[in-house]
């Protein structure tokens, strides 16, 4: 039988034979019920593997004909834009999808996107931006006042406006001990309070006051700012998801606030009046419009989207900051002798928006203030601009996407084996590494690659990592994205064998249903126990809970164990960074007091959630050779052969509908981040508390620093060697995209000063970032400067 490891559906040759899904059209948070949805009738069956005494399987090797034997892979050039096209004829981006209704010129729309992320004037005191967060490689290497002093109020031995340096890291070590829960996350705006915007000046008026925890100095945010370079390939944004997959022109909420409206002229004589935005694949807008208007990172407390859009539209674009004649988005309209853009925010959004969004002289109440339509639908021009310009930041072209897209693997047998390839693509890492007295070789770099793509050697044999085998990154970090959190793995046609069987039968590829593994209570370690003993032959399913017991191994009757299973977001994980207490992630709760969860969320809200049809895990069956065996209720056509199957639905065993009260497995869980230019964005994980990519390779080998409750099965003690973890690191480093590392075009940006602490009088320590054009800078440092070999 297989392992708790089997948590996770994408293992087609390994551990639990999961199922895979895709659901169709990207559904809302609120899916129609079905008016033929009937409650689960539970049936109990007996399900026997079809070489008695073999048992059911835990490795088919071969894997099942037409499968490889794992997800390769992928270069990035191969996956679609969720957001822009481009045009076959002229090459340019194109609006896709929905945005067509709002958006008359792409290009136009970009050129505002990248003014207003850049521009420091959008913060309440004219020194904070988007970008102040995701200057470098999309996120934020700055290393004073960036400590926010975590769940338990207290600074921990550290302190605000404090500089961090290496011997501060990793932030919990067992090893030493320590643990430490302060979190590295970006500093943003000082304490204060919203007065007034200017209406002729465009001059924000504040109120400042010491804060309880950061005194006079800048507040710093509780959680490391995520990359927005491939953040357009998110489902969902940020690290808990609350950043909605629908963006609703307003707030991160999408479609759970039924209230957010935007405005619209719907006549000749230039009547407003109010409509609903629904703009799918629109996470990077949810989340673009979240930071404005947060107390800690951008604004004043009580200032809206209309009171920005006053003060914007009355401020030159980017009048603080130069911008680089050369610039691949804003040269055409830089202001080459002075600061800033030839050109008004008034007119950006003429240019690229629907003239019904802002062409008239008529004005919108909103609460006690009058505001034009321009104004009232800032947030809108905000989130939808900033989206577009993001979705330029694709890293396409490291030496690894060159690697992959050069191999080829024989698929006519299913064995998955590598027939051709070019390794001299990834000789610019070792030349580049070897520049700063770094010595890797290819061989490191394809050892690293074999170890992310495999999985682990089978729970239990203390067997060491060995050919075949490797750590099983691939599960969590998969296709082309490296996230399966991605919209391609939740709402497209799926990355994996037997998706587009599920996505037809309709089920939910955002759920997973999963055999969860054995968690013994402490001090005893878990270990990911197998959901039946190995061994088994005779098995008892039942279809109105899920519940699988053992009844027979090798033919001799056992005393049945129920197994534990929970269901959970797929793409979210719970890696044990922290104590789940700590910070529930996905597990807390939005706006309304809902869950973020779609699992918790649906279970909460539908009336009968069987509606919504969930992935599950199938067993694997094998004869004694390692051989998949087809079990009786598992055609030989079927794509889940080799798999022993509910009789009644002929899909795997927990796949099916949601059942009122059933467990979950979501507490403490965070989206799984993408590994692209993974080297030039430290601190790591949600809370900043590594500062090597070193440290995070020692912290999966360990199983985790805490083990929670909620903690993926696949987290486990690996017992890497030095040479395997140096190998990880190599295959990540191969990640980085040349262009993200001298800042060439799209990666090219306007001046940036970003404060860096405060001195001893409160004042702000800058430090400024030169504009940089389409044809890039010097190369970008690491945190601290640290080689990401470093322990």
């Amino acid at each position: 039988m297989t392992s708790g490891n089997s948590s996770f559906r994408r293992l087609p040759f390994a551990l639990l034979l999961a199922g895979v899904v895709s659901c169709g059209p990207e559904k809302s948070e609120d899916p129609p019920l079905s008016a033929n949805a009937q409650p689960l009738v539970g049936q109990t069956y007996t399900l026997t593997c079809q070489a008695p005494g073999t048992g059911f399987g835990e490795v088919v090797i071969p894997p099942v004909p037409g499968t490889l034997p794992f997800t390769p892979l992928m270069s990035l050039k191969t996956v679609p834009n969720p957001v822009l096209e481009i045009d076959a004829k002229t090459g340019a981006w194109v609006a896709g999808g929905g945005l067509a209704n709002y958006v008359v010129d792409t290009t136009a729309l970009i050129q505002l996107g990248k003014a207003l992320f850049w521009d420091v004037q959008a913060g309440s005191d004219d020194l904070v931006s988007c970008a102040s967060c995701h200057f470098q490689a999309g996120a934020d290497i700055r290393a004073t006042n960036q400590l926010h002093p975590g769940a338990n109020g207290a600074w921990d031995g550290q302190a605000a406006n404090q500089t961090l340096a290496a011997i501060d890291f990793p932030f919990t070590d067992p090893a030493i001990p320590r643990d430490i829960d302060n979190a590295a996350g970006s500093q943003g705006v000082r304490r204060g309070a919203f007065v007034a915007v200017d209406p002729t000046t465009g001059v924000e008026t504040v109120t400042y006051q010491n804060d309880p925890v950061f005194g006079n100095a800048r507040q710093a945010t509780g959680l490391n700012a995520p990359p927005s370079v491939n953040a357009v390939f998110n489902h969902r944004n940020f690290y808990n998801g609350r950043a909605q997959p629908e963006f609703n022109g307003v707030n991160p909420w999408g479609t759970r606030d039924s209230a957010a409206r935007i405005w619209y002229v719907f006549n000749a004589a230039g009547d407003i009046a109010q409509s609903t935005a629904r703009i799918q694949n629109g996470s990077l807008a949810s989340q673009a419009v979240g930071p404005p208007l947060n107390p800690t990172e951008m604004s004043a407390v009580g200032r809206t989207f209309p009171d920005l859009g006053r003060k914007l539209l009355r401020r030159k674009p980017l009048g603080l900051q130069k911008v680089a004649a050369d610039d691949s988005v804003l040269g055409a309209i830089a202001d080459r002798r002075l600061k800033g853009l030839k050109t008004t925010y008034a007119a950006m959004i003429q240019k690229a928006f629907v003239p019904s969004l802002w062409n008239t002289a008529k004005t919108v109440t909103i609460g006690t203030t009058s505001y034009s339509l321009l104004e009232a639908n800032f947030s809108l021009f905000w989130g939808i601009s900033i989206m577009a310009y993001e979705a330029t930041l694709v890293s396409d072209d490291s030496p690894m996407d060159r690697y992959a897209a050069s191999r080829v693997f024989e698929t006519a047998t299913g064995t998955g084996q590598l027939i051709s390839h070019s390794p001299a693509l990834l000789q610019p890492v070792v030349d580049r590494l070897a520049a700063e007295g770094i010595a890797i070789t290819i061989a490191d770099i394809l050892t690293g690659l074999d170890l992310f793509e495999k999985p682990l050697p089978l729970p239990g044999t203390g067997l060491p990592i060995q050919p075949g085998t490797g750590v099983g990154c691939v599960f969590c970090h998969v296709g082309a994205e490296t996230t399966s959190a991605s919209i391609r793995a939740l709402t497209g046609h799926g990355l994996e064998p037997g998706d587009v069987a599920l996505k037809n039968a309709g089920f939910d590829l955002r759920m997973e249903r999963m055999f969860m593994g054995f968690k013994p209570p402490p001090p005893v370690p878990p270990h990911p126990a197998p959901p039946v003993p190995v061994g088994t032959d005779v098995i008892t399913f039942d279809s109105g809970t899920y519940a699988v017991n053992a009844i027979s191994i090798n033919n001799t009757p056992v005393t049945p164990t129920p197994v534990r299973i929970a269901t959970y977001d797929s793409g979210w994980y719970n890696i044990g960074v922290r104590p789940t207490a700590e910070d529930l992630g996905l597990g807390g709760l939005d706006l309304l007091g809902r869950p973020l969860s779609w699992v918790e969320y649906y279970l909460a809200t539908l009336p009968d959630p069987s509606v919504i049809r969930v992935v599950g895990g199938g067993l694997g069956c094998t004869d004694a050779f390692g051989n998949p065996v087809t079990p009786p209720a598992a055609p030989v056509t079927s794509p889940f052969a080799g798999e022993v199957l509910n009789p009644a639905t002929g899909y795997p065993l927990l796949a099916g509908g949601l059942l009122r009260g059933e467990a979950t497995d979501v507490a403490g869980s965070f989206k799984t981040a993408s590994l692209r230019n993974v080297e030039l964005t430290g601190p790591y994980l949600h809370n900043g508390g590594k500062s090597t990519l070193w440290q995070v390779m020692e912290l999966y080998d360990d199983g985790g620093n805490f083990q929670n409750p909620t903690l993926s099965p696949l987290i486990r003690p690996i017992g890497m060697t030095p040479a395997q973890v140096k190998a990880l690191v190599a295959f990540l480093v191969s990640l980085t995209d040349e262009r993200v590392l001298y800042e060439r075009a799209p990666f090219d940006h306007p001046e940036l000063v970003v404060p860096v602490g405060q001195d001893a009088t409160g004042k702000d320590l800058l430090t400024t970032l030169p504009a940089v054009g389409a044809a890039g800078s010097v190369k970008l440092r690491r945190f601290l400067d640290l080689s990401p070999f470093q322990p």
